[in-house]
């Protein structure tokens, strides 16, 4: 009789990889720690082979780990597809849709799309886990997603919808009572806000734009800013400050609050400079900090309710190309 492999077993073992740890999975997964624990080591057990080299410290998967957690991706996005196509054969877009998105611009997307969405699936229920982690897609935990992106996962469909336009911003206050700002080397005299979660992005990589005095004096206030010109090659400015943070929202509130310069999406601030909460530093700099894509599992069939949602998400950024870098106005 060939080998069966216990499912909860892989289930643990896949957790384990995913989210870099026994206490991570557990939580996770919502068990104990130890039944993890059990889980792998019966697993390595049943299948006579180590998969993962534990320190205190690290965990690291073996050859033949890395080959199982490959496969454990493919059966659990197998067995999503399968759950997905017998539910469509017997529902009409109902049933729950997880949707994951970064914190700010899931906020900010959903403010247009909850209404049209529920319109066209008044039967869906939907769960919003916004969150910087980045979710496994590939194997069902959720349905669709929206992801920067350096390289994409096995198994996964991803659409570009553009790369993402940070702008520099300070309030008004803090302008008036610092350095004037007429040059890159000018930010290195500024306390400029931090990101913690993404050390690199506290190196500015600035893209100059080539646009007209007027198009300037207009830019600091209309979204309709001008298209980057990718020749252009990016110059960097390695900035310091005293104050760090993993997210946006928070960036904006001490900029807000005069506590120095900070690089934020256009999507993000759009408002504040609009009320004059935030003025635009530099205008005629922009930074392009990484490419934004729609993910969702490779599938033979996509249901109704994911169709709808995605198809909803590429019309909302087409609405708004002056979040995107690379999109016309």
């Amino acid at each position: 009789m060939g080998l069966i492999m216990n499912l909860s077993y892989l289930q643990s073992y896949a957790a384990v990889v995913s989210q870099g740890g026994f206490s991570a999975a557990a939580e996770h997964l919502q068990v104990s720690k130890g039944l993890v624990s059990r889980h792998v080591n019966n697993l390595e057990t049943q299948l006579n082979v180590k998969l993962l080299h534990r320190t205190t410290r690290v965990i690291r998967m073996s050859q033949a780990g890395e080959k199982l957690y490959v496969e454990a991706q493919k059966i659990f996005s197998q067995a999503n597809s399968v759950e997905r196509d017998i539910q469509d054969m017997t529902q009409e877009a109902s049933g729950l849709l997880r949707f994951t998105a970064p914190i700010s611009i899931g906020d900010r997307i959903m403010q247009d799309l909850l209404v049209p969405y529920q319109k066209e699936c008044p039967n869906v229920a939907l769960e919003l886990n916004f969150s910087n982690r980045a979710f496994d897609l590939a194997s069902g935990e959720n349905d669709i997603g929206l992801r920067a992106f350096a390289s994409l996962p096995e198994l996964v469909v991803a659409k570009s919808v553009g790369k993402m336009r940070n702008v520099l911003v300070a309030s008004v206050d803090y302008l008036n009572t610092h350095p004037t700002v007429n040059s890159l080397q000018d930010l290195k005299a500024h306390n400029c806000i931090l990101n913690s979660h993404q050390q690199a992005w506290n190196v500015w990589q600035m893209h100059r734009q080539k646009i007209t005095k007027v198009e300037t004096q207009l830019a600091s206030t209309s979204p309709r800013l001008p298209t980057y010109d990718e020749s252009l090659q990016a110059q960097p400015v390695v900035v310091s400050g005293n104050i760090a943070t993993s997210k946006y929202a928070t960036a904006k509130m001490l900029a807000e609050q005069g506590c120095g310069i900070a690089s934020l999406p256009w999507y993000c601030v759009e408002p504040s400079v609009a009320d004059n909460k935030l003025q635009r530093v530099l205008v005629d700099y922009e930074l392009y900090v990484h490419e934004m894509a729609i993910i969702h599992a490779a599938e033979r069939l996509l249901p109704k309710k994911l169709k709808v949602f995605k198809r909803l998400l590429v019309e909302w950024f087409v609405r708004h190309p002056q979040y995107c870098a690379d999109k016309k106005l």
